[in-house]
C-alpha cells in the first residue's frame, strides 16, 4: 500500500476525495462502506467493494470516451422496442454526432495503482485519478435552499441535478407512486399518464430529475429543474439529450450481459463549449456502476433491494421514519433526533446477507469487465448467474 496517501479533501457516506488544494486533479478513494435510507456510514463494511466500485466505474469511463461505442448504436437491435421517431430524432442532434466523433468527455483519468503510485487500469484498486470538479454548495436556512450563484453561468462546476434516465417502470419506481398521486407530472414528459405502465419499458425513455446538494432528495418539474441549475432552453435541451444517449447506451450494454437496465442517475459538470460562447458543454462525473443503476437479471432483481428489506423490520427504521417526519416540522437533523432523542441507531448486518452483498458487487463488475473483454479483477466464480444460483 501506498505509504502516504494524498490530504483527505472530502469524506462522503461511499468514498473520500483526497488530493491537493492547488492541483487541477484529485483522488477518488473508494471504501467499502455503504448507506442506504439517506442515513450516511452504515455500521459495517462490505469487503472489496471500493475495488469493484473503483474498477467498474472506470471501465464505463473508458469505454464511453471511445467513439466506436456510440457509432451506429442506435441502430442496435436491442433498442428496437422503443418508439422509432424517438430514435431518429437522437440521430440528428449535435449531441449524438459530436460524441460519435470524440467519444464522452468524462472527468476520469486513470486507476491508481495502491502498491506503487502509478496509474494501472489493470490494478485491483480502490483509488482513481480524476479531473477536480467544483461543487458550489447552494446557501440555505431551514430547509430553503439559495441557487442564485447558478445564475451566473459557472464553468468546471457539478450541475446541481440529480439526472435520471428511465427506459421503463420498474415494480416499486419512485416515478410511478408520483403518477399515481398526480398523473398532471406526465404533460412534463409530454406523454399520456395512460400509457405510463408500471412493470413495463416505455416506448418513449425519459429524464426525470431530483436535488443532488440538498439534505434529502426531492424530485423536481422540469421548470424548477432547468431553473435551479441556471440552464438556457438549449443547455436544457442538449442535457436530456446526453443524459437520454448515455442511459440508451448503458441499456444495449446489459442487454448483451442478458440483463434489463430499468433506469440510473448520473451526475454531470458544466464545461467550456469548444465552439461556442453562448453556452456550456457537459462532462460526464463521479461515476457509472451498480449502484446508480435498476437491473435485473433473468427477471431477478439485482440491487441493494435486499439490504433495505432486512433493515425495513428493524426498531432504527420505524425511528428512522418518525425522525424524518419531525424533522420536516422543527428542521433539525433526522439522523440527530433518531438518535440522540429517539436512542436508536442502525445494527450491524446478518453474516450471511453481508456475504451476498459482496458477492452481488464483485459479481457485477466482473460481468462487465467481461462484457468489455477485459481482465476480470475476482475469482471468475463471481459472475450474475452463479449470483443468481446461490442467492436467488
Amino acid at each position: 500500500m501506498l505509504n502516504i496517501l494524498p490530504p483527505l479533501l472530502y469524506t462522503g457516506s461511499v468514498k473520500n476525495v483526497r488530493g491537493e488544494v492547488s492541483e487541477s486533479f484529485c483522488y477518488f478513494e473508494y471504501s467499502d462502506r455503504y448507506s442506504i435510507f439517506d442515513w450516511g456510514e452504515m455500521p459495517d463494511h462490505i469487503g472489496q467493494k471500493g475495488v469493484a466500485l473503483n474498477r467498474m466505474g472506470a471501465a464505463f469511463f473508458e469505454y464511453f470516451e471511445k467513439p466506436t461505442t456510440w457509432v451506429n448504436f442506435l441502430q442496435a437491435d436491442e433498442l428496437k422496442i422503443f418508439d422509432s421517431n424517438l430514435l431518429n430524432d437522437l440521430k440528428k442532434t449535435e449531441v449524438y454526432n459530436n460524441i460519435c466523433k470524440n467519444g464522452l468527455d468524462h472527468h476520469f483519468l486513470a486507476v491508481i495503482d495502491q502498491g506503487t503510485g502509478l496509474e494501472n487500469k489493470e490494478a485491483i484498486s480502490s483509488l482513481s485519478k480524476v479531473k477536480k470538479v467544483n461543487v458550489i454548495r447552494p446557501e440555505h436556512k431551514n430547509q430553503i435552499y439559495d441557487y442564485q450563484k447558478y445564475l451566473e453561468k459557472p464553468l468546471n462546476c457539478l450541475v446541481p441535478l440529480e439526472v435520471i434516465f428511465r427506459t421503463g417502470l420498474a415494480r416499486g419506481n419512485s416515478f410511478s407512486k408520483r403518477l399515481n398521486a398526480n398523473p398532471l407530472i406526465a404533460n412534463d414528459i409530454k406523454q399520456k399518464a395512460s400509457e405510463l405502465n408500471e412493470g413495463e419499458f416505455l416506448k418513449k425513455p425519459f429524464i426525470d430529475f431530483s436535488t443532488k446538494l440538498e439534505k434529502g432528495d426531492r424530485y423536481l418539474s422540469y421548470s424548477e429543474a432547468q431553473k435551479m441549475a441556471g440552464l438556457s432552453d438549449h443547455e436544457f435541451q442538449e442535457l436530456q439529450t446526453l443524459a437520454l444517449l448515455i442511459g440508451l447506451r448503458l441499456f444495449v450494454f446489459h442487454k448483451k450481459m442478458n440483463t434489463d437496465l430499468w433506469d440510473g442517475k448520473i451526475e454531470l459538470a458544466f464545461s467550456e463549449k469548444l465552439n461556442s460562447k453562448s453556452d456550456r458543454d457537459f462532462i460526464l462525473v463521479d461515476s457509472i456502476g451498480i449502484d446508480e443503476l435498476r437491473l435485473t437479471h433473468k427477471n431477478k432483481s439485482l440491487s441493494k433491494e435486499f439490504l433495505r428489506e432486512t433493515y425495513k423490520i428493524s426498531s432504527w427504521y420505524e425511528a428512522l421514519e418518525k425522525a424524518k417526519d419531525l424533522s420536516k416540522n422543527n428542521g433539525k437533523d433526522f439522523k440527530i433526533i433518531c438518535e440522540n432523542e429517539l436512542k436508536q441507531s442502525p445494527a450491524k448486518l446478518p453474516k450471511n446477507v453481508k456475504v451476498q452483498t459482496e458477492f452481488l458487487y464483485k459479481a457485477y463488475c466482473n460481468s462487465v469487465l467481461v462484457q468489455m473483454n477485459r481482465q476480470i479483477v475476482f475469482e471468475k466464480n463471481f459472475n450474475l448467474d452463479q449470483y443468481l444460483k446461490d442467492y436467488l
